[in-house]
């Protein structure tokens, strides 16, 4: 009987360890998910400065010579660009923030398992 209690108590450690291994790697996917907020938040927020200096620039009436107009021309297509370049960022971080999310589930079920596996080597040693 000792022998197997020992077995189940040394069990129960590499479960404790395993646990606080899935927990640090939940903190660091919190962290990450935090990170990837921000940058999309800061994406958003330069994509709102740039429609405002897009508009700012195409509401002006102006008369144009054909040098202005082509330089005209070639500052609104780089704000499409810009637009553009942009959005596929916030696409990216978008999808980038939905797999850590799947993996963040995953380590919570990981940890949902661990923790009852734990349970049960508890009622076995009492």
């Amino acid at each position: 009987m000792p022998d197997s209690r020992l077995t189940l108590s040394t069990l129960l450690s590499l479960k404790k360890r395993r646990e606080r291994r899935i927990r640090r790697e939940i903190t660091r996917l919190d962290r990450e998910g935090d990170e990837l907020n921000q940058r999309k938040q800061q994406l958003l927020q330069a994509h709102q400065q740039l429609w405002q200096q897009w508009r700012e620039s195409s509401g002006q009436e102006q008369t144009l010579t054909p040098q202005q107009w082509k330089l005209y021309r070639a500052q609104l297509a780089g704000y499409y660009q810009q637009d553009h370049a942009l959005q596929s960022q916030v696409a990216v971080t978008d999808n980038m923030f939905s797999r850590l999310q799947m993996e963040k589930d995953d380590q919570h079920l990981l940890l949902r398992q661990v923790l009852m596996e734990q349970e049960k080597l508890n009622i076995l040693m009492e």
